[in-house]
């Protein structure tokens, strides 16, 4: 059993089980079959299917904001490290997307954010967080999370406006992200036109939009009008 936090919220992870104030906390998954349309190599039949990662949802909920938790594996199909499906997230207020934070508690992950052009393009971002490092996604970006480690778990949070359903679309019609994360790096998917690809650090991306955070949790709880951003993204669009 690994503890998380003892305050505002009890967090406990056990394997695949995540406990809060003591109870076991309901999850969904992605398994290999559902994963298999955005993978770097699209699998045959696939005989033994498994879970990737198991998304742990409204951890804490207030003021129309909602904390999660998602835990990824460390896993390889093929030459690809484990990740996350990949979404946009629909429009908010003025063209603009809704945002969200995402704050690694164990392991190291790698974000690859893209974002559409009128042309249908993208322009790609990519950045590494570390234990206890904050990353915002940006308005009008999307995302996919990667667990680029042979052997340990990636836990992260993640703080939201509850209540708005993510698309999928582009990284199913894509087959996954602009780029995938294997063996040999990044590698360019070749369903994309990739118009400029940008290297940054979690606390530069931050930065441009005024953000700064310690503790997620903690700070969500003491004070959430601080991500009052994360409905109204024109608080913090440039």
């Amino acid at each position: 059993m690994t503890l998380f936090y003892e305050e505002p919220v009890r967090i406990e992870v056990k394997g695949r089980s995540l406990f809060v104030n003591g109870e076991v906390h309901s999850f969904t998954v992605r398994s290999l079959s559902q994963m298999n349309e955005v993978l770097h190599t699209k699998l045959g039949q696939i005989v033994h299917d498994f879970p990737l990662y198991f998304m742990f949802r409204s951890i804490a909920q207030k003021e129309g904001l909602r904390y999660d938790i998602t835990i990824i594996p460390p896993k390889k199909i093929g030459e690809e490290y484990a990740k996350t499906y990949g979404h946009y997230h629909p429009i908010a207020e003025k063209g603009l997307t809704y945002p969200e934070i995402y704050q690694v508690l164990s392991g190291r992950a790698i974000f690859v954010l893209q974002k559409r052009r009128s042309d249908g393009s993208v322009d790609a971002l990519v950045t590494f967080g570390e234990k206890g490092q904050s990353v915002l996604i940006p308005p009008n970006w999307g995302h996919v999370t990667v667990n680029a480690s042979k052997d340990e778990v990636l836990v992260m949070a993640n703080l939201v406006a509850d209540g708005f359903e993510s698309d999928y679309a582009d990284y199913k019609d894509g087959r996954g992200a602009a780029y995938y994360v294997t063996d040999f790096g990044l590698e360019q998917n070749g369903y994309y036109v990739i118009r400029g690809t940008e290297r940054k650090k979690p606390q530069e991306i931050n930065a441009k939009y005024g953000f700064e955070c310690g503790d997620l949790l903690r700070e969500f709880w003491n004070d959430p009008s601080k991500f009052e951003f994360l409905k109204k993204p024109g608080l913090i669009a440039r």
